[in-house]
C-alpha cells in the first residue's frame, strides 16, 4: 500500500526505519524511541499520529495533503565527488506566515531497498547532524552537509534519495513536521518539495522487520 501510494503521489517522502532486522540502525532506533511505537509496522504522517489501519492511508495522506503550510524548502545538491555531494536546504516562512523554531533533518535512504521484502521505500542509510534554526517571517535561513554514499548504494545510484524536513524542535512525539523536500540522483533535477505536508513533503514515517 505505501508503495502504491509512493508511486501515486510524487510529493510523498517516506523514510522507513528498519528495527530488529539486519538492516537497523542506531539513528532509527533512537527515531524509534522519538515516536515511541512498539508495534511493526508503525506509519504515521507529519510526525504526529499513527495512521493504521492501512486502508486509511491514502485518505488520510489527502487529509494531510490539503493541509496548509506557511514553509517551504528547496534542496539543491553540487557534486564533490563521484559518491560525495553536499547539500543545501532553504528554508522559507513565506510573508505573511508566522515566524518558528525549527529542527531541519537531512537524511540519505536507498529506494527499492533491501530487496525482500519486496515493498521496501526509501530506508534509511545515513543522518547528517540536525540544526535548530529560528526563521522570521518572510525570511529564509541555509543548512548545508555533506553526504558519501556507501558501497550498497553506490551499486544503485538511481535508487539513492536525500531528504531534508523542518520538525518543531521537540524531543518526543508528537512533533509537527512543517515541510520536506526530496532530491533523487544524480540531484541536477528540481527538487519535488511538499506545499502543506511532511512528506514530499516528507511526512510518513514507517518501521518495518522481516
Amino acid at each position: 500500500m505505501v508503495s502504491t501510494l509512493i508511486d501515486s503521489y510524487p510529493r510523498f517522502a517516506v523514510v522507513e526505519y528498519h528495527c530488529n532486522d539486519d538492516y537497523a540502525t542506531a539513528w532509527g532506533d533512537a527515531r524509534r524511541t522519538f515516536y515511541g511505537f512498539t508495534l511493526f509496522p508503525w506509519f504515521g504522517y507529519d510526525g504526529l499520529w499513527d495512521v493504521r489501519p492501512y486502508q486509511q492511508y491514502e485518505v488520510n495522506l489527502l487529509d494531510r495533503l490539503d493541509e496548509p503550510t506557511d514553509v517551504a524548502i528547496e534542496l539543491r545538491g553540487v557534486e564533490l565527488a563521484a559518491d560525495a555531494f553536499d547539500f543545501t536546504a532553504e528554508i522559507c516562512v513565506e510573508s505573511g506566515g508566522v515566524g518558528k523554531d525549527m529542527r531541519i533533518y537531512m537524511v540519505q535512504v536507498l529506494d527499492e531497498y533491501p530487496a525482500s521484502p519486496t515493498y521496501s521505500r526509501n530506508t534509511f542509510r545515513q543522518a547528517a547532524a540536525t540544526e535548530d534554526v529560528t526563521v522570521a517571517a518572510g525570511a529564509c535561513v541555509e543548512v548545508e552537509r555533506s553526504f558519501t554514499f556507501d558501497g550498497i548504494s553506490m551499486a544503485q545510484p538511481e535508487s539513492i534519495r536525500v531528504m531534508a524536513w523542518a520538525q518543531e524542535p521537540l524531543d518526543e512525539f508528537p512533533a509537527e513536521v512543517h515541510q520536506a523536500a526530496q532530491l533523487a540522483w544524480p540531484f541536477t533535477g528540481p527538487p519535488v518539495f511538499a506545499d502543506g505536508f511532511e512528506s514530499g513533503d516528507l511526512s510518513a514515517w514507517s518501521a518495518t522487520v522481516p
